[in-house]
């Protein structure tokens, strides 16, 4: 059913910004031995039947543990940031503080500089400065970085309609069935 805005003052006054969560491993260098072991695992999996029967189906099992363990360790260094739109206006003014120079066009904003004042304005936990941010982004690899970016222009430039999951929506119509 829908549901019509009667009033823009009680719309407003349960109004939130969308907020987003952006997770980042701070342990890159083990994603190196992640990749070696998955390559190992696939090269075991890949030998031919008589090898398992020399302990190879051990070794497939061995792997795909220590796979597993890698990746807990990896997730136990994750730290999450949150997110927050910005009101159109102050999307809008940010831009403005940064307009774009010649290298920079056809954007609409300075390249180097309105990315790293975007994180820090959407920034809800850490808080962070503009040094802050400049800080982080300088430290992140380009795809950390690209992920935290991406995050900050959907939350600006998104629609606002409500998601749809189409994985919950199968696994809820199979169980009602049940």
């Amino acid at each position: 059913m829908t549901e019509y805005v009667e009033d823009v003052d009680d719309f407003l006054d349960g109004y939130q910004l969308p907020e987003d969560e952006v997770p980042i491993c701070r342990r890159g260098d083990l994603q190196a031995r992640f990749e070696e072991l998955e390559r190992a695992l696939d090269a075991a999996r890949r030998r031919p039947e008589e090898d398992s029967l020399a302990g190879g189906g051990g070794e497939v099992r061995r792997l795909a543990q220590e796979l597993m363990e890698l990746r807990e360790e990896m997730q136990s260094h994750v730290r999450v940031f949150r997110l927050r739109a910005l009101p159109r206006l102050a999307w809008k003014n940010l831009l403005k503080e940064h307009p774009p120079r010649q290298a920079d066009l056809p954007a609409d904003h300075n390249r180097d500089s309105f990315p790293v004042a975007a994180l820090a304005a959407c920034a809800v936990r850490p808080r962070m400065t503009g040094e802050k941010a400049g800080r982080l982004v300088d430290a992140l690899t380009q795809g950390q970085w690209g992920a935290l970016w991406e995050t900050i222009l959907q939350l600006n430039g998104g629609s606002g309609e409500v998601p749809f999951s189409a994985a919950a929506s199968g696994i809820l119509s199979n169980t009602s069935r049940t």
